[in-house]
């Protein structure tokens, strides 16, 4: 009986024990739970990268300018006339190149008209002093034997007096010539510091785009290591431009484009991050093939076709014309490059980059048919 109480006892003892302990358990159970839920919050949303914004398509325009420009500049200086109607990027190269052109054959025939209608004037007024002169010569046949003498050396003066006058207007006709050749070039000088302004106030406007987009590359995730090297290209194509050294600047502009394709990697945008790479690849080695540098050129060869294979992956849903069109000036660049032939290079090279313009607006234009698809549903609902 002693033992029966015991246990009796120890059981009521233990009760407001048990009764405490589900309390605790009830009460922590949901803040676990809670927490749990918390912590898979940013699980779901570290996957989730933020919309590109506005000066990210500001830098890739000025970008392409700028590198345009350059490589305009580059062909024309050091590759044969054949290869520099060919620009690396197509459009923008091309219709900037015919309008400098016609500007420039304008000018030169306006200047030969006006000269043409000078010579013509003079010819005329020469022809009417012949005349003028035959006109004396025969009234002065008239005269006695001494007028005719004396017609004779006054004649003669006047041949002598024209001579002189037509040395002077030789004289002058040549110091014109040589006036207008020195505004000539005078004119050409101010066009070359006219056109590297040009370039550096689109280095100026990227810089600026740059300090705009820095904060919110920083908040996507963009490392300190990558922001440095970022800066440092940007310094370096600054440093270039200002001293005006063209081979240099194009191939630190291109550097610059390589650490922006890293750069669009941190954003969600209808075009692709491996879009960007691949014209990097793509442009740096036909820079390279430019100035003989075969070895460098071939080895963006197999990186530009890598970048492609993660590209056509995902511009899939795009035309299969152009996709198909793009594999195939991918592949026949390559075959170029390792055929080292400089022209070839170049011809499917602006192919290569005309099917990435066709592919760029392509993707840009179905994002954007899809965003207003997705608009008129939700306004309809």
């Amino acid at each position: 009986m002693m033992i029966y109480k015991i246990e009796v006892n120890g059981l009521i003892k233990s009760r407001p024990a048990l009764a405490i302990i589900l309390i605790l358990i009830m009460i922590l159970a949901p803040g676990c739970s809670s927490q749990k839920s918390a912590e898979k919050k940013p699980a779901d949303t570290a996957g989730q990268k933020p919309k590109a914004p506005q000066e990210l398509k500001t830098i890739s325009s000025d970008l392409d300018k700028l590198i345009s420009g350059l490589d305009q500049k580059y062909k024309s200086q050091n590759m044969p006339s054949i290869n520099q109607n060919i620009p690396l990027i197509p459009q923008k190269q091309g219709q900037n190149g015919q309008s400098q052109n016609g500007q420039t054959t304008t000018t030169q025939s306006s200047s030969g008209q006006s000269q043409g209608g000078q010579t013509q004037s003079e010819q005329s007024q020469n022809g009417q002093s012949q005349s003028k002169q035959s006109t004396t010569g025969q009234s002065q046949s008239d005269q006695s034997q001494g007028d005719q003498t004396q017609t004779g050396q006054s004649q003669t003066k006047k041949a002598q007096n024209g001579q002189s006058e037509t040395g002077q207007s030789q004289s002058a006709q040549s110091q014109t010539k040589q006036t207008q050749t020195g505004q000539t070039q005078g004119t050409q000088s101010q066009k070359t510091s006219s056109d590297w302004q040009s370039e550096f106030s689109t280095l100026k406007d990227i810089h600026t785009s740059w300090n705009s987009l820095m904060p919110e590359a920083v908040q996507a995730g963009m490392s300190v290591e990558a922001r440095s090297q970022f800066d440092k290209a940007l310094e370096d194509l600054t440093q270039q431009i200002s001293k005006q050294k063209l081979e240099e600047s194009l191939a630190a502009s291109l550097q610059v484009y390589k650490n922006f394709a890293d750069l669009t990697k941190l954003f969600t945008s209808p075009v692709p991050a491996e879009f960007y790479q691949l014209k990097y690849e793509i442009m740096a080695a036909i820079f390279e093939a430019s100035r003989n540098n075969w070895t460098a050129a071939a080895e963006h060869a197999p990186k530009f076709k890598e970048s492609w294979v993660y590209l056509s992956a995902q511009a899939k849903d795009a035309d299969p014309k152009i996709v198909s069109r793009t594999e195939f000036a991918v592949l026949d660049l390559e075959k170029a490059i390792q055929s080292k032939q400089m022209e070839l290079v170049i011809i499917k090279g602006q192919i290569a980059m005309t099917n990435l313009k066709n592919l760029e607006t392509k993707l840009s234009s179905q994002s954007s048919n899809q965003s207003q698809g997705s608009g008129s549903s939700n306004s309809k609902q």
